[in-house]
Order: structure tokens, then sequence, then C-alpha cells
């Protein structure tokens, strides 16, 4: 990795858009502690981001166009279940390491939940909303 001057926050998307639902659980703990081990050579480092995206089920159109659908509230639950672990790994990941490189500075945990809306089927795609943006900081 280069570490970058000024480089101050990183992301972890959790689940990925373009990854598909079930991802085994050790393949998104291992890229949490890489990414909390990648922040510790970032020399000016305060804040860690996990985006949460509420992903519905995904429906293949003819032609190949895929649609996102509204999750429903088990599904949506069961989402924030696996992003409340990611969490609670990268804030423990984060304490260890602030003992040992960011001793005196305030190191954050930024959690972002997004919930998608999309336009009726036959609109663009790309023209998608956010319904609602939550947003959880924790100090580490």
């Amino acid at each position: 990795m280069v570490t970058l001057t000024r480089l101050t926050e990183l992301t972890l998307m959790h689940p990925h858009p373009h990854v598909t639902p079930g991802v085994e659980t050790g393949t998104v703990h291992s890229a949490t502690l890489e990414l909390v081990n990648a922040c510790r050579a970032l020399p000016d480092f305060d804040t860690l981001q996990i985006v949460h995206v509420l992903l519905g089920e995904s429906v293949l159109l003819c032609g190949g166009m895929r649609v996102t659908l509204t999750p429903t509230d088990q599904r949506e639950q069961a989402l924030r279940e696996q992003v409340k672990v990611v969490r609670d790994l990268a804030l423990e990941s984060l304490k260890k390491a602030k003992a040992r490189c960011w001793e005196g500075r305030k190191v954050m945990l930024r959690v972002i939940e997004l919930s998608p809306h999309f336009p009726l089927v036959g609109h663009h795609l790309g023209a998608a909303h956010l319904g609602s943006v939550r947003v959880e900081g924790f100090e580490v």
C-alpha cells in the first residue's frame, strides 16, 4: 500500500452492491481487519466508515437488466445484524490499533445506512434516489 499524505478516511461497503448476497462471514471479517491495518499506515487517519446499503432482492429482467426491489423488514433486520457484527469487529480492532498508532488522537468509526429507492421499471436505473440515510458515530 502506498501511503497518501493527508488521507484521513477509509470506507468499507457492506454488503457491496456488486457482490452476491451470502458472501462468507469470514471474508467480510478478513476485509475489515485488512482495512484497519491499512488505516494504521495513514499518518493523518481519523475516520473509518462502514457504508451499509439495504439491498432488496435482485430481479433479472429481459435484456439482462437487473432491478433491486425494496427489501423486506425481515431482510433489513438480517442485514443490520450483519453490519452490527462488522461494526463491533472494526471498533475492537481500531481500539487495539489506537493504543499503538494514534495515542492521544481522536479516531472515529462512522456507520452509514443507505436505503435505496429505485424508480419504476422503465425509468433509467441510474436515476436512483436515496429513500433514507441513517448515520451513527462511535469515538474509539
